[in-house]
């Protein structure tokens, strides 16, 4: 149901709200997690909703209780919970997602659906790691978790997420660049004192000596394992029984866990899916920006506190069909029109295949003739690409894909005669084989305008060696060729008429992934043993909807909690033509003023390196610094994180420093080698 003016109903502002920082939620094993609790002010229980992450509520964090006050004005309590060892919360922290953190959750949840504010009804939200959090709390199934609204999530720990890409490639820039590293200097920051009291140092010390980096365990653990398995939703979809709203972007990492999910799930379940890179809907550079919260308070209040939202006679899917833009690191907004059908249309109902032919171009009809196309490995390949979920940057969109296409074989279609809307995961499926053993097929699907543009639509990439088994890589038999399934993300695309669609292929994706070790070449080849090379793409039906007006409001304006500055990020690409290296580089920052006067920075920088000649080297370094100052107390923490590669090896590099009012405090190094299992 929608107001008189299109928009979904708006749930009104009806209470005042306090706020109770520093509640402490005991665990079955006598640790307390800390919470800041934001209710509202009446005579009478509430449900409660949770966001759940290690960020520190009481500063890197601090911003959401912003969302949390707009729910509390309508009747649902909201909940900031540290994880264990991270924050306020006591205990230690060793790795994400550890099979007690998953207790704690339940615990949590169980212990606030008793307290005499709640009505017993628990839900719980959040973007990424808050995301990810709610979907492995509800696998859990505490029986007072009634209903969960991730965003921006997975449900495959391994083949989803930012560590190895879908096609088991060990992802670059992203951890040691930016989140696992960061990680490193953030979990080394104190609870508040205020909270811990006399055992605030024991418990820093504790959390200091005792916490470990992540990155340790995720470059141990190349292929899809058991470590992997324990956090992850898939394949075991039915462990989910509440109702489940789903939301991602299309310029998110996790936008193809999140349609998956959606399809395999088998409890009441929504999806939206908007232009939005890894951020709220609300803020997301690209726009268009919703308000996201009316969505959740209207999902919450109808299954937390049986309130009529006419949620469940809105239409189950909701996506954003993009089109045509011109290609550039930042856009504002992206054209297009927002879609809401019953639910996602089946795979390969209503596709279009095109068929690779020799002339470089793209047909409806399989050629009569095979061919075969090579191409060298160029290991610097891809700084045209966008950068995989963003990383904390702002100019993390693509660029005109011509100036990688340059380097890769290119496959075009004719111009289309009408509109193909295309909703789904497109397959590319090429005919392949390698001069190495190891090598990456990368695939980008673009759409080139009648000017000659080349606008990213979706990419995709295989590790050649993961092309059977995700868990038992085999290296390829150079000159074979292989049957290759390139794993591809879901798009909602408008490919206008007089548009054309390329395909690119290439061996690398500087800087999202791991340079392959050996120089060689790929030969693509038409057609051999009765298989073609070919691309499917999920075409549907123009919707009825796709001339109303957008079914959201803009987002609202949110009270302010701290006064926060970002700092302007710097990004760089150097080409060494000497020594034949490229290197990306990239810094970003911001400091808050917290509501008690509290100042808190943080800062990171990352430079990638590889090499043209000498594939097999490739380094990523980065440096992840806080600072936090409060009455007189200056803590910084500082983490030098750098992952180097040679022909065998995975060499990784971790020191923290820790200072106290400008004197060392702590310091720790870590040190590991891992043989590279094919990556």
């Amino acid at each position: 149901m929608k107001d008189q003016r299109g928009f979904r109903p708006v749930v009104p502002a009806l209470y005042s709200v306090r706020v109770q920082p520093g509640v402490r939620i005991p665990m079955r094993d006598g640790i307390c997690l800390s919470a800041r609790i934001v209710s509202p002010v009446a005579d009478k229980a509430f449900p409660a909703v949770i966001i759940y992450h290690p960020y520190r509520k009481d500063d890197f964090a601090f911003d959401q209780e912003a969302v949390h006050r707009h729910l509390a004005e309508r009747g649902i309590v909201g909940v900031q919970l540290d994880v264990r060892g991270t924050g306020s919360s006591e205990g230690r922290c060793t790795d994400e997602y550890l099979p007690v953190e998953q207790q704690d959750g339940f615990d949590a949840v169980e212990w606030l659906a008793a307290q005499p504010w709640c009505n017993g009804r628990i839900g719980m939200w959040g973007c990424s790691y808050s995301g990810f959090t709610a979907i492995q709390v509800a696998m859990q199934r505490p029986p007072h978790l009634k209903a969960i609204f991730p965003m921006c999530a997975t449900d495959d720990r391994y083949a989803d997420d930012c560590h190895y890409s879908q096609g088991g490639s060990l992802r670059m820039y992203y951890d040691v660049g930016f989140y696992g590293g960061f990680m490193v200097a953030l979990n080394a920051l104190p609870p508040l004192e205020s909270e811990l009291g006399e055992q605030w140092a024991a418990s820093w010390m504790d959390r200091l000596q005792g916490s470990e980096p992540f990155i340790l365990q995720w470059i141990k653990h190349q292929v899809d394992s058991d470590y992997w398995r324990g956090a992850s939703l898939r394949p075991r979809y039915e462990r989910i029984e509440c109702p489940v709203y789903l939301v991602g972007g299309w310029r998110d990492g996790y936008v193809n866990a999140m349609m998956r999910m959606y399809r395999e799930l088998s409890c009441p379940k929504w999806l939206l899916i908007g232009p939005w890179s890894h951020n709220l809907p609300s803020v997301s550079i690209p726009g268009p920006r919703i308000d996201f919260i009316n969505e959740m308070a209207r999902f919450f209040l109808h299954y937390l506190a049986q309130e009529d939202t006419s949620f469940e006679t809105q239409p189950a899917v909701t996506v954003y069909m993009q089109e045509d833009v011109k290609p550039g690191r930042t856009a504002a907004n992206i054209p297009g029109n927002w879609r809401e059908d019953a639910g996602l249309p089946d795979q390969g109902s209503n596709e279009l295949v095109l068929f690779l032919t020799a002339e470089g171009g793209m047909k409806r009809q399989a050629p009569s003739d095979s061919f075969a196309h090579s191409l060298d490995y160029r290991p610097t390949l891809g700084t045209g690409n966008g950068y995989w979920s963003g990383g904390g940057l702002m100019h993390y969109l693509a660029a005109d894909q011509r100036e990688d296409e340059a380097f890769s074989l290119t496959y075009t279609s004719e111009p289309f005669t009408e509109d193909q809307h295309l909703l789904g995961w497109p397959e590319v499926v090429l005919l392949g084989s390698s001069s190495v053993p190891v090598m990456t097929f990368v695939a980008k699907l673009s759409d080139v305008a009648p000017d000659g543009k080349s606008t990213l639509i979706v990419d995709g990439s295989l590790n050649g060696t993961r092309r059977d088994s995700l868990t038992t890589p085999s290296p390829l038999e150079p000159g074979r060729i292989y049957e290759l399934r390139i794993p591809m993300n879901p798009t909602g695309w408008v490919l206008k008429t007089g548009h054309r669609l390329r395909l690119a292929v290439s061996c690398a994706d500087f800087p999202n992934l791991w340079p392959t070790p050996e120089a060689g070449s790929i030969r693509v080849v038409g057609a051999s043993n009765g298989f073609v090379s070919r691309v499917r793409l999920p075409r549907v039906t123009p919707a009825d909807s796709a001339s109303a007006p957008a079914p959201f409001l803009p987002p609202p304006a949110l009270p302010a909690v701290l006064r926060s500055n970002g700092e302007f990020p710097r990004q760089e690409i150097t080409v060494d033509q000497i020594n034949s290296t490229v290197t990306a580089r990239a810094s970003s920052g911001r400091s808050v003023v917290l509501p008690d006067g509290a100042r808190f920075d943080f800062r990171s920088r990352y430079e990638c390196v590889a090499s043209a000649i000498v594939p097999a080297e490739a380094t990523v370094h980065g440096v992840h610094t806080f600072r936090r100052a409060s009455l007189g107390d200056i803590i910084e923490t500082k983490a030098d994180c750098m992952l180097r590669s040679s022909a065998t090896a995975l060499h990784l590099s971790i020191s923290l420093e820790v200072r106290r009012n400008g004197e060392i405090f702590f310091q720790r190094q870590w040190t590991s080698s891992e043989p590279r299992r094919l990556l």
